[in-house]
């Protein structure tokens, strides 16, 4: 009877302790679930334009009988570090998640080609942040003609991408899934060159149906906030605009030694062109404050079916203000980056080639511009830590 008792008694306490163990075991993981939903608040904070921090240790956010707390820290280019710790029952977690967020603009890549992207020798490409000061601020890496900002100039197709000699393209080159990124001699892209898992929807163009007269301009013009319509404009001397203002043209050309100069403080500037779209020598469009997310060019021509069509950015000399500060979406057109012209923000064309010594430094801004829009987060990595 003894034995028996004794038996019976180790069985009693092993039962109790793997209940107990088990009830532990549970409680570890509904807390960790508490943690989670910390992470999901943080989550919703960023895509709608908040820090991704909520609440903190001397007063954490209730959530049913347990609580939590969020610390988010912003580590630049679209990515969050979020650390969340959930408590209940005297018991706690926390948990670190590392998450990017997913470009839901068409601006993804310095230069996207729908249907390929071809660089000449020499061409290059790489990327800055409008929102941390000027190019020539970040244009610290390097040296000499591989001099460059940040590493962030992509290049994508639905197709294939190749590269001559020399070429240098500080992000990656993303062809489209059944396509492949060709480049001649060492000079490879510093990112990756994997293919793309699926194709990118380019959407087609709508442009309003607004029309107007012809307009010449010389000296200073200046056209005020509101919509704008013209058969043809052709800019002489300095075209001031002021934003938000929206234009719509069948024909622009700016002469050489013009320019068409935003003021966008109030609001950006969408300019469309229906046919031809020519910018000569030494001619530039920018905004006052040199932020490309607020000048948007769009072009309908389709050159590639249509040759007598013009999409002309024409040869011209960096001393002498030849650049543009924008974005161009032209989904029917060859976009030619000549020789010698820097664009600064982002292009997406059905076909994009880059001459030789021609340049495009993408935005990275232009990834986040619109973070209050109910942004997408990729996680990059998940694990648990100590409880700080």
């Amino acid at each position: 009877m003894t034995t028996v008792a004794m038996l019976s008694l180790s069985l009693v306490i092993s039962v109790t302790s793997s209940s107990s163990e088990r009830k532990g075991s549970q409680r570890a993981i509904s807390v960790t679930y508490v943690a989670e939903a910390g992470i999901a608040e943080a989550l919703l904070s960023l895509s709608s334009g908040g820090d991704g921090n909520i609440g903190n240790a001397d007063a954490p956010v209730d959530y049913g009988n347990a609580s939590f707390w969020v610390a988010t820290i912003d580590q630049g280019s679209g990515q969050f570090a979020i650390t969340s710790t959930g408590t209940e029952n005297g018991i706690s977690s926390c948990v670190e998640v590392i998450v990017k967020q997913e470009a839901t603009s068409i601006y993804r890549w310095g230069a996207f080609g729908d249907e390929g992207v071809s660089l000449d020798s020499n061409a290059r490409t790489d990327s800055y942040n409008s929102s941390l000061g000027a190019y020539g601020d970040q244009d610290v890496n390097g040296s000499g003609s591989n001099k460059y900002a940040l590493a962030n100039g992509d290049v994508g197709s639905n197709g294939d991408i190749t590269g001559d000699s020399n070429v240098k393209v500080w992000g990656d080159a993303t062809p489209g899934p059944t396509s492949t990124a060709s480049f001649t001699g060492k000079n490879q892209p510093s990112g990756s060159t994997t293919p793309s898992t699926e194709l990118v929807d380019v959407e087609v163009l709508v442009v309003p149906s607004d029309t107007g007269g012809d307009l010449t301009t010389s000296g200073n013009t200046s056209l005020g906030a509101g919509t704008h319509a013209f058969g043809s404009l052709t800019v002489g001397g300095t075209l001031y605009l002021t934003g938000p203002a929206t234009l719509v043209i069948d024909d622009l050309e700016v002469n050489s030694n013009s320019k068409i100069v935003a003021d966008t403080t109030a609001g950006g500037i969408e300019i469309y062109v229906r046919d031809d779209f020519i910018l000569n020598s030494n001619a530039s469009i920018s905004t006052v404050n040199q932020d490309p997310a607020d000048m948007s060019l769009y072009l309908e021509s389709d050159n590639i079916i249509d040759p007598d069509e013009d999409v002309d950015l024409s040869t011209v000399e960096f001393d002498s203000n030849a650049f543009i500060y924008g974005t161009i979406y032209a989904p029917d057109a060859l976009i030619d980056i000549d020789s010698n012209f820097e664009l600064f923000g982002a292009v997406v064309a059905r076909w994009v080639h880059l001459d030789s010594n021609s340049f495009v430094h993408f935005d990275e801004n232009l990834m986040s511009a619109g973070a209050g829009d109910g942004s997408a987060f990729q996680t990059l990595c998940w694990r648990e830590i100590a409880t700080p």
